[in-house]
């Protein structure tokens, strides 16, 4: 997504402000940062605009050098992020104020001066502070990483699993070929075990937690993107419209689509093996037991049985279903071909396709966003011997949709504020001439 030179402005005078009128400490004192996700949508374009920018012009200007010592700053500020977990050393520092080195040392148990050494290091790049000599203090960044647990979580995931799995690739190939044994992977020969990902994840809770966090913030978009498809998907706000959620997992989607419009009629459909293995935690029973919200079970690729809906969305189950890369190709193809009579009954019907689990096709998306899909598809390889499906390799199912009628046809690309491509918005076309 390109902007000119008078947008750009705009945003840097909006981000500028809004940074200007949030730059004191919170009121209970603690640092606060100057944007965060709950920020006004404009605020949080100009942020990421501005990223994007500063980054275009780092990877125009950096030589092999400035290539090599980045990636061994990254390296050690991980190293530095899993030891403060492993001692849990941010919690030892008070959220506002300094407190002496010697006293944290104390508390964490480490030595004091490996502690100086580690914040020195990390305070390079705005994660705690040194005061004065001998003082540590959070930072806006740093504090955050207290404040929500789950930040940290994210970091020890990447340090403890994601890197050393991603530094077994050259063996997995070199080993495992073409295989696309889950238990063949990267994973399992950094961690010298025959267990698969998603086994050890459901035997380690911690484990699981962690993952959790990683896809949240460094893998997956789809929070983002959910919420951008309800403010701008106009379907959605209209009084009464039905919608169908096809392969939801979890009633997340629901409540949102309920709080942006309270007049929706909303039906969960879940496949049969989801509902008899999926836990509680992922459907909160409140939203269930609202009126306005259904649920069935469909066995992916039947008909649709739902034939009066405004919108359908059809969640693509992703690489992260654990299912072989064609499986889930064939089953995508089925579950899309299954609304085309549907559709064709219901002209005035759209088909919402989220895509944030697909790869964009190369220098489609700002490099920023194509690099975090890279990085998911890259990570589901070591992790679970698989692959995302490429954004071409969708496109080219979708134009093969039809029946002797008409076929499916991309009448609208949704993107979020970042402008990464969130959904597809698909209609049934009758054949011409």
């Amino acid at each position: 997504m390109s902007l000119s030179y008078t947008e750009k402005g705009g945003l840097n005078d909006l981000l500028v402000t809004h940074c200007q009128d949030n730059s004191g400490p919170a009121r209970d004192g603690t640092s606060q940062p100057l944007v965060s996700p709950e920020d006004p949508s404009g605020v949080i374009s100009a942020k990421q605009s501005i990223l994007a920018a500063i980054s275009r012009i780092q990877t125009l200007l950096s030589g092999p050098v400035d290539f090599v010592q980045q990636l061994a700053s990254q390296s050690q500020l991980l190293a530095c992020m899993q030891w403060f977990g492993d001692f849990q050393v941010l919690a030892c520092i008070p959220l506002s104020g300094s407190v002496p080195l010697r006293d944290v040392s104390e508390l964490a148990g480490v030595p004091e001066s490996q502690l100086s050494r580690i914040v020195r290091m990390t305070a390079t790049a705005g994660f705690l502070r040194e005061p004065q000599p001998g003082h540590v203090a959070h930072t806006a960044l740093s504090a955050q990483f207290v404040l929500k647990p789950s930040y940290l979580d994210a970091a020890m995931f990447l340090a403890g699993t994601a890197v050393p799995a991603a530094l077994k690739m050259p063996i997995a190939t070199q080993r495992f070929g073409h295989s696309c044994e889950t238990n063949e992977s990267a994973y399992n020969l950094a961690f010298n075990t025959s267990t698969t990902f998603s086994s050890s994840c459901e035997q380690r809770k911690k484990l699981q937690r962690q993952w959790s966090a990683y896809l949240r913030y460094v893998a997956d978009q789809w929070d983002d993107g959910v919420g951008h498809i309800l403010k701008s998907f106009d379907p959605l706000r209209l009084a009464n419209a039905s919608v169908v959620e096809v392969g939801a997992t979890s009633t997340e989607g629901a409540a949102a689509l309920l709080n942006l419009n309270s007049t929706l009629r909303i039906v969960m459909q879940i496949s049969p093996r989801k509902a008899s293995t999926n836990g509680s935690s992922a459907f909160d029973e409140r939203c269930l037991l609202d009126p306005r919200v259904s649920m069935q079970q469909r066995l992916p690729g039947t008909p649709q049985t739902v034939r009066d809906a405004s919108v359908y969305i059809l969640h693509l189950p992703s690489a992260l279903s654990n299912t072989p890369s064609n499986a889930r190709a064939a089953r995508i193809a089925a579950e899309i071909s299954a609304h085309v009579d549907v559709l064709r009954a219901n002209t005035s019907a759209a088909l919402l396709i989220p895509t944030t689990h697909l790869v964009p096709n190369p220098g489609a998306v700002e490099p920023g966003v194509e690099s975090t899909a890279r990085q998911r598809d890259l990570t589901v390889l070591q992790l679970f011997n698989c692959c995302e499906m490429e954004m071409s390799e969708f496109t080219t199912m979708l134009n093969g949709t039809s029946d002797s009628l008409g076929r499916l046809v991309v009448v609208n690309k949704l993107r979020s504020s970042n402008g990464a491509p969130v959904a597809l918005e698909l209609r049934y076309r009758l054949y011409t001439g």
